[in-house]
């Protein structure tokens, strides 16, 4: 078990910094009590060790990344006990960089079967494939939201 953040957009360091810092709170990392927040990460960085994380609690947050697969294969459950911009479990938002031809590619959310509160916001991510074919409302509990794809 260990913590999670709440820090949204906001971030300290250079990309360095903040890579060494998701290591450090994420390695070996089953459950994440709190929200699980993947900001500004290279392209060059090994995310490997978020792998071995099951569960979140809180929301999942991944903007402005440009690494091309989130090893987050198995994860399997959002909790959404805290949500991100007051809605949403899962905010995937502008992982590419325009100048490059770096971006996120795949999610790799494969074992994600439930969502139990919360929304699903994937925008902005030029070359993220495959989401369209996922049937969030399946994994949302909450079946008055409308997953936003």
């Amino acid at each position: 078990v260990c913590a999670g953040t709440l820090n949204g957009l906001s971030v300290t360091g250079d990309a360095q910094h903040q890579y060494q810092t998701l290591h450090k709170m994420y390695n070996n990392c089953e459950i994440v009590m709190g929200n699980l927040e993947i900001v500004l990460i290279d392209h060059t960085q090994d995310l490997s060790f978020l792998q071995t994380i099951r569960e979140v609690t809180g929301y999942i947050l991944i903007a402005m990344n440009v690494f091309a697969a989130l090893p987050l294969q198995n994860l399997r459950v959002i909790r959404g006990t805290q949500f991100y911009e007051d809605r949403f479990a899962l905010f995937v938002l502008l992982n590419y960089n325009p100048n490059t031809t770096h971006a996120l590619r795949q999610l790799g959310l494969n074992q994600l079967t439930e969502i139990l509160a919360g929304g699903v916001y994937i925008e902005k991510n030029a070359q993220l494939c495959h989401v369209d074919t996922v049937e969030w409302r399946d994994i949302m509990r909450d079946t008055r939201l409308e997953p936003l794809v």
